[in-house]
C-alpha cells in the first residue's frame, strides 16, 4: 500500500490541500478517485499481462503437439518401410511358390499389407448445429458403420487412411475420435474395398444401416455413400504383421 500512498499523496497541489472557507476540504474525494484510477490501471496491466502470458502457453502448446505429430507420423513411415523390408527378407525365405501365395492371402486377409481393388466411400459428420453429443459422431457410431460394412460384403475398409483390422480399436478420446489410437477429425471418410454393384445395397439391409437412418433423420448428422470411380488403395496397418506361421 505504500506506492498507492505515495501516489496519493503525490497527486496534489498544495493548494487543493487547503479547505473552502465555510465548506468541506476537497481532499477525501481527490484521494478517493486517485486511488481507484490507481487501482483500476494496476488491474489492467495484470489482466493484460496474465493473458499474454496464457497467449503465449498456448502457442508453445500447440507447437509441441504439433511437433509430436509430425514425430509420430514419421515413426509410423519408418515402421511400415521396416516391416516391409522384413516381410519381403521373408517371402524369400519361402523357397516354395505355393506358401507365398497362402503367405499372401493371410497378410491380405490380417490387413498386413497394402490393398487395391474398386469400392465405395462412405462420409459421414457431425450435424451443421451440433452443439450436443447427439449431433456429433461418436465412436460407437463409427463401429456400427463398419461392422455394417464387413457385414455388406467389405473386403477391406479404412478410417481417414487408418486401416481397419479385426484388431483395431475405435475409441472415444475426450471430444476425438481415436483409431488405432490416432485422433481423427470429421468428416469422416470411410473408404470400403468390396463389390460396389451390390455392397452398397446390402448395407442397406443391416442393423447399422436402420442407426444411421435413425441418427441422420433425428439429430442431423450426415451420412452419403458413392461408387468410387478408381481403384481404392488402402494402406496397411503398420502395427500389423505376421509373426508365426504354420504349414498343414
Amino acid at each position: 500500500m505504500s506506492l498507492l500512498t505515495d501516489v496519493a499523496e503525490g497527486a496534489l497541489e498544495p493548494e487543493y490541500r487547503v479547505a473552502v472557507p465555510g465548506g468541506p476540504t476537497r481532499l477525501p474525494l481527490l484521494v478517493a478517485v486517485t486511488l481507484i484510477v490507481a487501482l483500476v490501471t494496476v488491474a489492467l496491466l495484470q489482466t493484460t499481462r496474465g493473458a499474454g502470458a496464457e497467449a503465449d502457453q498456448r502457442a508453445d502448446l500447440l507447437d509441441r503437439v504439433a511437433t509430436a505429430r509430425a514425430r509420430q507420423s514419421d515413426l509410423a513411415e519408418r515402421a511400415a518401410a521396416l516391416e516391409q523390408e522384413v516381410r519381403e527378407l521373408g517371402e524369400e525365405a519361402l523357397g516354395d511358390p505355393t506358401q507365398r501365395e497362402r503367405l499372401g492371402a493371410v497378410e491380405t486377409a490380417a490387413g498386413a499389407v497394402p490393398v487395391a481393388g474398386p469400392g465405395i466411400i462412405v462420409t459421414v459428420d457431425d450435424a451443421a448445429e451440433g452443439g450436443t453429443d447427439n449431433g456429433l459422431v461418436l465412436d460407437s457410431d463409427l463401429s456400427r458403420l463398419v461392422n455394417g460394412l464387413w457385414q455388406a460384403g467389405a473386403e477391406a475398409v479404412a478410417i481417414n487412411g487408418r486401416r481397419i483390422t479385426t484388431l483395431t480399436p475405435i475409441r472415444a478420446a475426450g471430444a476425438a475420435i481415436t483409431v488405432d489410437f490416432v485422433s481423427l477429425s470429421p468428416p469422416y471418410r470411410v473408404e470400403v474395398i468390396g463389390d460396389p454393384a451390390t455392397m452398397q445395397a446390402r448395407f442397406n439391409q443391416t442393423p447399422a444401416a436402420a442407426w444411421w437412418q435413425f441418427i441422420t433423420a433425428n439429430y442431423g448428422l450426415t451420412m452419403t455413400i458413392e461408387q468410387a470411380d478408381d481403384d481404392l488403395v488402402l494402406p496397411a496397418d503398420p502395427g500389423m504383421a505376421i509373426r508365426y506361421a504354420t504349414t498343414d
